[in-house]
């Protein structure tokens, strides 16, 4: 009975994500991203699955997942094994961004893979720039922290809570702050 309910819940998610993707030939990604920020936390990692996300089927991932710049290219997102990801998280796949096992992205973190004012004033200031996001294995990144474009988070590193980080983290570093900075090396 079990196994049928399970082929049945299937099914109809594969139908569910159909009527999306066609959804969203006519309106746009909106719809495949408002699916996936309120889709249950149950069926969240085979529905991004299903839209071309590479992830882990063990990684736990809350509900509230936004999504922006994605172009129909949600293959731009990697979550590796046993990866944590808390609500209200927040990625911009105007590039890749790689989440490597075991890592932790807290509640309210805000993944930044560019940096554009787009065509205004400002331009001749402030040129585009756009490059992946790593966040390596078994890294934690603090609640409400914000990761700019470019940045590689080393293994086992550790972000505190509201930190901006705009430079790469060197693995077993404890960063925090507006910008971040160094505090001490964890003991490995």
């Amino acid at each position: 009975m079990k196994s049928f309910i399970r082929k049945l819940l299937r099914l109809f998610i594969c139908l569910k994500i159909s009527l999306v993707k066609m959804k969203a030939r006519v309106l746009g990604d909106y719809i495949i991203n408002k699916y996936i920020e309120n889709c249950s936390e149950r069926f969240l990692a085979v529905s991004l699955k299903k839209f071309g996300v590479q992830v882990s089927l063990n990684a736990n991932i809350k509900r509230g997942l936004i999504l922006d710049n994605t172009y129909r290219q949600y293959t731009k997102l990697h979550i590796g094994d046993n990866c944590f990801i808390g609500r209200k998280v927040f990625f911009d796949l105007a590039d890749e961004i790689f989440l490597e096992k075991d890592s932790v992205i807290s509640e309210g973190v805000s993944i930044i893979t560019h940096q554009d004012v787009g065509n205004r004033m400002m331009k001749k200031f402030y040129d585009r720039k756009q490059s992946k996001v790593v966040v390596e294995e078994g890294a934690f990144v603090g609640a409400n922290s914000t990761i700019l474009c470019g940045v590689t988070i080393g293994k086992c590193a550790v972000i505190g809570a509201g930190a901006v980080v705009t430079k790469n983290v060197e693995a077993y570093s404890v960063v925090g702050g507006v910008p971040a900075k160094f505090i001490k090396k964890l003991n490995n």
